[in-house]
């Protein structure tokens, strides 16, 4: 009998991963739990959403890095900025 089969059958979830922010500043509470109001819904769905907008900033940073790292400019030929492109395509496919 698969274990992992059985407990997914029984409609078992595993747990998620918890983070726990200590020392938030009343202030800073106070202020999620107004957006949280305004937005009709908790503090935690606010705080997910902050971090992964976070997130998605420093990965499009990071793509951005490694653009301008890439060679372009006005003395490239068409292949090479034909081959640019589709290595940009393939790295976006690739996400």
């Amino acid at each position: 009998m698969n274990f992992s089969r059985t407990t997914r059958e029984a409609g078992y979830v595993a747990p998620m991963p918890a983070i726990h922010v200590k020392s938030v500043p009343a202030e800073l509470h106070d202020e999620l739990r107004q957006i949280a109001d305004h937005e009709n819904c908790s503090v935690n769905e606010i705080i997910l959403q902050a971090i992964k907008r976070e997130i998605d900033r420093r990965k499009h940073s990071q793509w951005l890095d490694g653009v301008f790292a890439r060679p372009s400019g006005v003395n490239s030929t068409v292949d090479n900025r034909r081959s640019f492109i589709a290595e940009l395509r393939t790295e976006r496919d690739a996400r």
